[in-house]
Protein backbone atom coordinates (compact mmCIF):
# COMPACT_ATOMS: atom_id res chain seq x y z
CA UNK A 1 0.00 0.00 0.00
CA UNK A 2 1.19 3.51 -0.77
CA UNK A 3 2.59 5.25 2.31
CA UNK A 4 0.67 8.37 3.30
CA UNK A 5 2.12 11.42 1.58
CA UNK A 6 0.87 13.49 4.52
CA UNK A 7 3.96 12.31 6.39
CA UNK A 8 6.26 13.88 3.80
CA UNK A 9 7.94 17.19 4.50
CA UNK A 10 7.36 20.00 2.03
CA UNK A 11 10.87 19.44 0.72
CA UNK A 12 10.16 15.73 0.25
CA UNK A 13 6.98 16.55 -1.64
CA UNK A 14 8.84 18.84 -4.03
CA UNK A 15 11.58 16.26 -4.50
CA UNK A 16 9.17 13.38 -5.13
CA UNK A 17 7.05 15.45 -7.51
CA UNK A 18 10.11 16.16 -9.66
CA UNK A 19 11.61 12.66 -9.51
CA UNK A 20 11.50 10.13 -12.34
CA UNK A 21 8.93 8.09 -10.43
CA UNK A 22 5.16 7.70 -10.87
CA UNK A 23 4.16 8.99 -7.42
CA UNK A 24 2.77 11.50 -6.96
CA UNK A 25 1.22 11.67 -10.42
CA UNK A 26 -0.88 14.33 -12.06
CA UNK A 27 -4.12 13.46 -10.29
CA UNK A 28 -2.57 13.45 -6.83
CA UNK A 29 -0.66 16.69 -7.40
CA UNK A 30 -3.85 18.31 -8.68
CA UNK A 31 -5.67 17.28 -5.50
CA UNK A 32 -2.83 18.66 -3.38
CA UNK A 33 -2.83 22.00 -5.20
CA UNK A 34 -6.61 22.06 -4.76
CA UNK A 35 -6.00 21.88 -1.02
CA UNK A 36 -3.75 24.94 -1.31
CA UNK A 37 -6.51 26.72 -3.20
CA UNK A 38 -8.94 25.92 -0.39
CA UNK A 39 -6.33 27.15 2.06
CA UNK A 40 -6.11 30.54 0.37
CA UNK A 41 -9.88 30.96 0.51
CA UNK A 42 -10.03 29.83 4.13
CA UNK A 43 -7.28 32.28 5.07
CA UNK A 44 -9.32 35.14 3.61
CA UNK A 45 -12.39 33.88 5.45
CA UNK A 46 -10.47 33.69 8.74
CA UNK A 47 -9.37 37.29 8.33
CA UNK A 48 -12.86 38.39 7.31
CA UNK A 49 -15.01 36.70 9.93
CA UNK A 50 -13.82 38.98 12.72
CA UNK A 51 -14.43 42.02 10.54
CA UNK A 52 -17.98 41.02 9.63
CA UNK A 53 -20.43 43.89 10.04
CA UNK A 54 -23.31 41.76 11.29
CA UNK A 55 -23.98 38.29 12.78
CA UNK A 56 -25.59 36.99 9.59
CA UNK A 57 -22.47 37.73 7.57
CA UNK A 58 -20.26 36.13 10.21
CA UNK A 59 -22.50 33.07 10.21
CA UNK A 60 -22.27 32.81 6.42
CA UNK A 61 -18.49 33.07 6.51
CA UNK A 62 -18.30 30.36 9.17
CA UNK A 63 -20.49 28.14 7.00
CA UNK A 64 -18.17 28.84 4.09
CA UNK A 65 -15.12 27.83 6.15
CA UNK A 66 -16.81 24.60 7.20
CA UNK A 67 -17.57 23.78 3.57
CA UNK A 68 -13.98 24.47 2.50
CA UNK A 69 -12.61 22.38 5.38
CA UNK A 70 -14.70 19.42 4.26
CA UNK A 71 -13.57 19.77 0.66
CA UNK A 72 -9.94 20.08 1.72
CA UNK A 73 -10.10 16.87 3.75
CA UNK A 74 -11.74 15.11 0.83
CA UNK A 75 -9.03 16.30 -1.55
CA UNK A 76 -6.32 15.08 0.82
CA UNK A 77 -7.89 11.62 0.80
CA UNK A 78 -8.33 11.69 -2.97
CA UNK A 79 -4.64 12.47 -3.50
CA UNK A 80 -3.83 9.28 -1.60
CA UNK A 81 -6.51 7.34 -3.46
CA UNK A 82 -5.15 8.50 -6.80
CA UNK A 83 -1.73 7.10 -5.98
CA UNK A 84 -3.27 3.85 -4.81
CA UNK A 85 -5.33 3.59 -8.00
CA UNK A 86 -2.17 3.93 -10.09
CA UNK A 87 -0.43 1.22 -8.08
CA UNK A 88 -3.46 -1.05 -8.47
CA UNK A 89 -3.40 -0.57 -12.24
CA UNK A 90 0.31 -1.40 -12.41
CA UNK A 91 -0.20 -4.51 -10.28
CA UNK A 92 -2.92 -5.70 -12.66
CA UNK A 93 -0.61 -5.29 -15.65
CA UNK A 94 1.88 -7.58 -13.91
CA UNK A 95 -0.65 -10.43 -13.53
CA UNK A 96 -0.08 -13.68 -15.49
CA UNK A 97 -1.42 -13.48 -19.05
CA UNK A 98 -0.86 -16.87 -20.67
CA UNK A 99 -3.91 -19.12 -20.28
CA UNK A 100 -7.45 -18.07 -21.32
CA UNK A 101 -8.44 -18.00 -17.64
CA UNK A 102 -5.49 -15.79 -16.74
CA UNK A 103 -6.20 -13.47 -19.65
CA UNK A 104 -9.85 -13.09 -18.67
CA UNK A 105 -9.04 -12.44 -15.01
CA UNK A 106 -6.36 -9.92 -15.96
CA UNK A 107 -8.65 -8.10 -18.37
CA UNK A 108 -11.52 -7.97 -15.86
CA UNK A 109 -9.22 -6.53 -13.22
CA UNK A 110 -7.69 -4.14 -15.73
CA UNK A 111 -11.14 -2.74 -16.54
CA UNK A 112 -11.87 -2.25 -12.83
CA UNK A 113 -8.52 -0.54 -12.24
CA UNK A 114 -8.87 1.69 -15.30
CA UNK A 115 -12.34 2.79 -14.23
CA UNK A 116 -11.06 3.67 -10.76
CA UNK A 117 -8.14 5.57 -12.30
CA UNK A 118 -10.64 7.65 -14.29
CA UNK A 119 -13.22 8.12 -11.55
CA UNK A 120 -10.81 9.36 -8.87
CA UNK A 121 -9.63 12.42 -10.86
CA UNK A 122 -13.22 13.09 -11.86
CA UNK A 123 -14.10 13.23 -8.17
CA UNK A 124 -11.16 15.58 -7.59
CA UNK A 125 -12.66 17.82 -10.27
CA UNK A 126 -16.08 17.77 -8.62
CA UNK A 127 -14.57 18.90 -5.33
CA UNK A 128 -12.53 21.67 -6.94
CA UNK A 129 -15.71 22.94 -8.59
CA UNK A 130 -17.49 22.93 -5.22
CA UNK A 131 -14.63 24.95 -3.75
CA UNK A 132 -14.92 27.45 -6.60
CA UNK A 133 -18.55 27.86 -5.58
CA UNK A 134 -17.40 28.92 -2.12
CA UNK A 135 -14.81 31.22 -3.72
CA UNK A 136 -17.59 33.14 -5.44
CA UNK A 137 -19.12 33.82 -2.02
CA UNK A 138 -15.93 34.87 -0.24
CA UNK A 139 -15.22 37.23 -3.14
CA UNK A 140 -18.34 39.12 -2.01
CA UNK A 141 -18.05 38.69 1.75
CA UNK A 142 -14.27 38.78 2.23
CA UNK A 143 -12.30 41.66 3.62
CA UNK A 144 -10.82 43.92 0.96
CA UNK A 145 -7.49 43.72 2.79
CA UNK A 146 -7.06 40.11 1.66
CA UNK A 147 -9.35 39.93 -1.35
CA UNK A 148 -6.48 39.44 -3.83
CA UNK A 149 -5.77 36.07 -2.20
CA UNK A 150 -9.23 34.92 -3.30
CA UNK A 151 -7.94 35.26 -6.85
CA UNK A 152 -4.93 33.10 -5.98
CA UNK A 153 -7.28 30.44 -4.62
CA UNK A 154 -9.45 30.61 -7.74
CA UNK A 155 -6.47 30.24 -10.09
CA UNK A 156 -5.20 27.26 -8.08
CA UNK A 157 -8.57 25.54 -8.00
CA UNK A 158 -9.29 26.02 -11.69
CA UNK A 159 -5.84 24.67 -12.57
CA UNK A 160 -6.30 21.78 -10.14
CA UNK A 161 -9.63 20.86 -11.69
CA UNK A 162 -8.25 20.92 -15.22
CA UNK A 163 -5.11 19.06 -14.18
CA UNK A 164 -7.15 16.31 -12.59
CA UNK A 165 -9.54 16.03 -15.51
CA UNK A 166 -6.80 15.55 -18.10
CA UNK A 167 -6.12 12.32 -16.21
CA UNK A 168 -9.64 11.20 -17.11
CA UNK A 169 -8.63 11.57 -20.76
CA UNK A 170 -5.48 9.55 -20.03
CA UNK A 171 -7.38 6.60 -18.54
CA UNK A 172 -10.60 6.21 -20.55
CA UNK A 173 -8.81 4.69 -23.59
CA UNK A 174 -8.28 1.55 -21.48
CA UNK A 175 -12.04 1.14 -20.94
CA UNK A 176 -14.08 -1.07 -23.24
CA UNK A 177 -17.47 0.13 -22.00
CA UNK A 178 -18.13 2.89 -24.54
CA UNK A 179 -21.27 4.07 -22.78
CA UNK A 180 -19.29 4.55 -19.57
CA UNK A 181 -16.55 6.37 -21.44
CA UNK A 182 -19.11 8.74 -22.94
CA UNK A 183 -20.61 9.34 -19.50
CA UNK A 184 -17.24 10.13 -17.95
CA UNK A 185 -16.20 12.46 -20.76
CA UNK A 186 -19.55 14.28 -20.73
CA UNK A 187 -19.22 15.03 -17.02
CA UNK A 188 -15.59 16.06 -17.50
CA UNK A 189 -16.60 18.66 -20.10
CA UNK A 190 -19.44 19.92 -17.91
CA UNK A 191 -17.10 20.40 -14.95
CA UNK A 192 -14.61 22.33 -17.07
CA UNK A 193 -17.26 24.66 -18.49
CA UNK A 194 -18.82 25.34 -15.09
CA UNK A 195 -15.40 25.92 -13.52
CA UNK A 196 -14.37 28.37 -16.23
CA UNK A 197 -17.59 30.35 -15.81
CA UNK A 198 -17.32 30.43 -12.02
CA UNK A 199 -13.64 31.37 -12.12
CA UNK A 200 -14.22 34.12 -14.67
CA UNK A 201 -17.10 35.69 -12.71
CA UNK A 202 -15.28 35.42 -9.37
CA UNK A 203 -12.06 36.93 -10.69
CA UNK A 204 -14.03 39.80 -12.17
CA UNK A 205 -15.63 40.42 -8.78
CA UNK A 206 -12.24 40.31 -7.04
CA UNK A 207 -10.67 42.75 -9.48
CA UNK A 208 -13.60 45.12 -9.10
CA UNK A 209 -13.29 45.06 -5.31
CA UNK A 210 -9.54 45.67 -5.53
CA UNK A 211 -10.29 48.89 -7.38
CA UNK A 212 -12.96 50.15 -4.96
Amino acid sequence: MTASYLNWSVEELFTKASAAAPEPGGGAVSAMSGCLGCGMLTMVAQISVNKAKDPDTAREINLLMAGLAEISETLKALAQKDMQAFNQFMEVLALPNKTPEEKKLREDKKQQAALLSAEVPLTIGRNCLAALGWASKIAVLGSKLAISDVAVGVYLLEASLKGALIMVDANVPYLKDKAKVAELLKEKERLILEAEELARDTLQRVKSRMQE
